[in-house]
């Protein structure tokens, strides 16, 4: 009975989730997605394993984290493994994000039965749980796997320890496999840290002992937790080294309005779930008495006194309510890791625990429903359900693309320079530059000394053709951040381009002098010296980057041009086949590569058959190389 009992539970868990989010399904790469999954060639070799394991989570070749202060390396090995199963293809990611939070849900239920909630308490804790609509980032847009693989190892580690503690017998294999857990967390999401204590929190509210041999008992479960996230620790620090400053510090008084207006958001997100929004327009507050804080301040107040009543009622709820405020503990350090004040996917391992709390409250509030309800006491859960569910529904469609999602980000965030830059990104990348060029024009009039902004609108000009134009927003981009590498290599090759021979080819050769490792630079010089005649000088940088990041596409379509100009067909054949396995747009590069691979089928045919002449060039060869500029960063 148990066993079917478990086998609807996780049937229903999985249906809440494809009902809510399985149209995420239908949706591409957005975002982050790119730098972190699309452009990243640690995970597509299988080589970078050693790599992705003592790098920065941002770091790729020659680029490093931004703010080396994320140390994921679980989640990049399960961006390596997807595209392993499945290529590039978005479909298999999403699967994967959507997998894992059925299992976060189904952990949700387990840990309802294993607190003795009931079942049915359990299932509605759970369900709550999958349908919610904060959830949506997390889940609907693959970057956010990192809340969903830490949220799983923790509530795993958790779950394992509550059984490790209910029943001795079973040794200590349960508290074992919750230590590789918490261990398996941490690489996944600096999130995971709050473990020790959740589990010294729950073994204090554990029986009707006198506090203190209660707190020996929290102390005795926390300690082993500690001892792993020290090790993390270490780790980390070998990896990461010493790490960079805070992006901005606050002071006290600045501190204290904006950690109660974020807990005040996070509240209100979690019980009224509309506004939802990928880019909160919330700067740091610095007065306690603006109307925001008061605001957030009596919620959180009222939340607390609650609180404090339910712990003399009933301590093991008032731990559920207090795991939503402990799992929010590491983004109260703002500016650590990044300038991200508010988010949704913030809310993904905390509103575990107020889920478990709601649906118990739910459960013993039938007895106060009106009469005309109490004869179905599932109307109001059930209600809700459908509620959250399709505003789940709703919001997902937002993740379909970055188009969509950068077009709701503006509506929403119309004075934010960084939303402008990625709808202007996204029109970049549709191909319509009158677009892209207006929304970077708009960054830069909102923020004047945005170098990345100056970069874009660059390339947008690049590619319609105003070499000059680009050559003035590339070395405006420049003069504000000097060592911007995208622009310095894309100033010199527009330069080469405009004849400048010079001075192009003295900032290329100085930016692969100081960026030995960055495949792009080498490309452009090997794409400067093709063009000013130097086709033997080109081929070793070639050869570098190929080596450095061979699922480049750009460098194998070149490669694959030089090798057949020089009558190796055969081998120009080879890397046009790769260029092509990588290239997934189409275009005279993608045709006049075609026409390569063909030609020296055509070739090995002729030489088969006795006195066929030689076969000629198959129409002309692109001279300038694809993807050119280098695509500019997001």
């Amino acid at each position: 009975m148990r066993r079917s009992e478990e086998l609807i539970a996780v049937l229903l868990i999985a249906a809440a989730v494809l009902i809510s989010l399985g149209i995420s399904l239908w949706g591409g790469f957005v975002w982050d997605d790119r730098p972190l999954i699309v452009d990243n060639r640690l995970i597509k070799d299988p080589a970078s394993i050693g790599a992705i394991l003592t790098s920065g989570f941002w770091q790729a070749g020659d680029r490093h984290d931004r703010f080396r202060s994320f140390f994921r390396p679980l989640t990049s090995l399960s961006y390596a493994l997807d595209y392993a199963l499945r290529g590039l293809r978005p479909a298999g990611f999403h699967a994967t994000n959507l997998l894992l939070h059925l299992l976060c849900g189904w952990l949700v239920y387990r840990l309802g039965v294993a607190e003795a909630l009931g079942r049915g308490t359990a299932l509605l804790a759970s369900l709550l749980f999958a349908v919610h609509p904060v959830h949506v980032e997390s889940v609907a847009w693959i970057s956010g796997r990192t809340d969903l693989l830490a949220s799983a190892f923790v509530l795993s580690a958790f779950w394992l320890e509550r059984r490790a503690e209910s029943d001795p017998r079973q040794g200590t294999r349960p508290r074992c496999g919750a230590l590789v857990c918490f261990a398996l967390g941490l690489l996944s999401k600096e999130v995971a840290a709050v473990l020790p204590i959740l589990v010294f929190g729950r073994r204090l509210a554990e029986g009707d002992s006198a506090w203190r041999p209660r707190l020996r008992a929290a102390l005795g479960a926390a300690w082993p937790y500690l001892l792993v996230l020290g090790l993390y620790l270490v780790a980390r620090r070998l990896a990461l080294g010493e790490g960079a400053e805070p992006l901005y510090r606050l002071d006290v008084l600045s501190y204290v309005s904006t950690a109660v207006f974020v807990l005040g958001r996070y509240l209100t997100l979690l019980v009224l779930p509309v506004g939802l929004d990928a880019h909160y327009p919330y700067p740091p507050l610095h007065r306690l008495a603006s109307v925001a804080v008061i605001l957030a301040a009596s919620m959180v107040l009222v939340v607390l006194v609650a609180a404090h009543r339910l712990a003399r009622r009933s301590p093991r709820d008032a731990f559920w309510l207090g795991w939503f405020f402990v799992g929010l503990l590491p983004v109260l350090a703002f500016g650590t890791f990044g300038d991200v004040l508010l988010a949704d996917r913030f809310l993904y391992l905390p509103s575990a625990g107020a889920a478990l709390l709601l649906a118990r409250l739910l459960s013993s509030a039938s007895g106060v429903l009106p009469k005309a309800l109490r004869r179905w006491p599932a109307a109001v859960p059930a209600a809700i359900l459908a509620v959250l569910a399709i505003l789940c529904v709703d919001r997902t469609r937002v993740w379909r693309d970055d188009l969509t999602l950068f077009s709701s980000m503006a509506r929403t965030s119309p004075a934010s320079s960084m939303v402008r830059c990625n709808l202007g990104l996204a029109f970049y990348g549709s191909g319509d530059y009158l677009r892209a060029k207006a929304e970077f024009r708009e960054a830069i009039r909102l923020v004047p000394e945005y170098a990345l902004a100056h970069n874009n609108l660059a390339a947008a000009l690049e590619r319609e053709g105003d070499l000059e134009g680009a050559r003035e927003s590339y070395s405006e981009a420049l003069r504000i951040a000097p060592l911007q590498l995208e622009s310095r290599v894309n100033l010199g090759s527009v330069l080469v381009r405009l004849g400048r021979t010079v001075d192009g080819m003295t900032r290329l050769e100085e930016a692969v002098r100081d960026h030995p490792r960055y495949p792009p630079a080498l490309y452009a010089l090997a794409e400067a010296l093709d063009r000013t005649g130097h086709d033997d000088a080109a081929m070793p940088f070639l050869d570098r980057a190929a080596l450095i990041d061979p699922f480049y596409p750009n460098v194998h379509y070149l490669k694959g041009k030089l090798l057949f100009e020089a009558g190796q067909k055969e081998a120009a054949a080879d890397e046009m086949r790769r260029f092509l396995s990588l290239w997934n747009a189409g275009g005279p590069y993608h045709e006049a590569a075609l026409k390569i691979v063909a030609d020296a089928g055509a070739g090995r045919a002729r030489a088969a058959a006795p006195g066929a002449p030689e076969g000629q060039p198959s129409g002309k060869i692109p001279p300038v190389t694809p993807a050119s500029p280098v695509p500019p960063p997001r």
